[in-house]
């Protein structure tokens, strides 16, 4: 098994650019969701260089997907 604080073998870095495009974001959201904890935080990869993980990002949107799959069935239960 994984050790969830490391990267699985087939991650890999991404550049804001393509955060923004995935998630919809403009950059100053993402940011702001960045500071909040609420998304998660770039990877220094050089001296002038910042990197997204690929399956933290993934996983952030399979998140979002399933609290969005509880909050329906809470309206449901309601």
């Amino acid at each position: 098994m994984p050790t969830p604080d490391l990267p699985v073998a087939s991650d890999r870095f991404l550049a804001k650019p393509e955060v923004l495009r995935i998630a919809g974001f403009s950059a100053a959201t993402l940011w702001r969701e960045v500071n909040a904890g609420r998304f998660p935080a770039p990877i220094r990869i050089s001296a002038n260089r910042k990197g997204f993980l690929e399956s933290e990002v993934h996983a952030w949107i399979a998140s979002r997907a399933a609290s969005r799959r509880t909050t329906a069935e809470q309206d449901d239960e309601a």
